[in-house]
């Protein structure tokens, strides 16, 4: 045993680097001298010897025992083991204190970048607030616009509403009028002619089957119908939250179908009054 020093310190090396503790296996610690060592060994040993395990002899624990004895009792190898042990302890030491720094410094590291990121996510979140309330403030001032729009455009329809209304009533009292002057004249015509000379009706009302729009070959009375339709397309416009320019569009649809009753009414006139 003492003949293969070099072995033994060779061996204690090994055993260093392996994280095997020898001092477990005897059941002694650092402190322990080598007298004692051999007692510790023979004490520990007795339960793992062939005579005594018998079947259940394990070879490999064995001979760790008797390395363990051998390293631990020579000096040399026994010196080299804990000089190999303490120096691999130091550097498992030395590699958790780096770990810990490390980790440390990843932890602050990921601290600062989610603090950074929630001061972000505050201000992206107060811009998306302000831009909110903004789009809102817009809307409600679009809709106060729209709102507003829509009321003046009832109103003017109401007052050309009304302004149509005089103006047909105005018609009909005219026509009412040139119907009697024209009965009047016709009765003194007959009177001294001595019997009618023409029709006993005289300027009557445009008739519904008058061919008023002569490009559609439409007729008085379907003017009339596209009319109605009109105004009450735009009178159901108005009621709902109609974009502008629709209610523009169909406003002017009215206005073109009313321009074409009156054109044909005084194309019906100018007519009546040559025949």
């Amino acid at each position: 045993m003492g003949g293969d020093n070099q072995d033994l310190v060779r061996l204690a090396g090994e055993y260093a680097d392996r994280d095997i503790d020898l001092y477990h296996v005897l059941g002694v610690d650092a402190l322990t001298p080598k007298e004692d060592i051999h007692r510790a060994w023979r004490k520990r040993s007795l339960k793992y010897h062939p005579d005594k395990a018998r079947e259940n002899f394990d070879a490999e624990k064995w001979e760790l025992f008797e390395k363990a004895r051998d390293v631990l009792s020579d000096a040399n190898a026994r010196a080299a083991y804990d000089g190999a042990s303490k120096a691999k302890l130091l550097r498992r030491q030395e590699r958790e204190a780096m770990d810990k720094e490390r980790k440390k410094f990843a932890d602050d590291l990921e601290a600062r970048e989610n603090a950074a990121r929630r001061a972000r996510e505050e201000v992206q979140q107060a811009d998306r607030e302000m831009l909110q309330k903004e789009r809102e403030r817009l809307a409600e001032q679009q809709r106060m616009r729209d709102e507003e729009t829509r009321r003046q455009a009832e109103a003017a329809q109401e007052a050309e509403d009304l302004a149509e209304a005089r103006r047909r009533l105005k018609e009909k009292r005219d026509e009412k009028a040139r119907r009697r002057q024209a009965k009047e004249s016709m009765k003194a015509t007959l009177g001294s002619l001595g019997k009618p000379s023409g029709p006993a009706n005289g300027v009557i009302n445009v008739p519904g089957d008058y061919v008023a729009d002569l490009s559609l070959n439409k007729r008085y009375w379907e003017l009339v119908c596209d009319k109605l339709r009109a105004v009450q397309a735009v009178r159901n416009l108005q009621k709902d939250d109609t974009p502008a320019e629709i209610l523009q569009e169909a406003e002017r649809v009215v206005q073109e179908v009313r321009s074409k009753i009156h054109e044909a009414e005084v194309r019906y006139q100018n007519e009546t009054a040559a025949t």
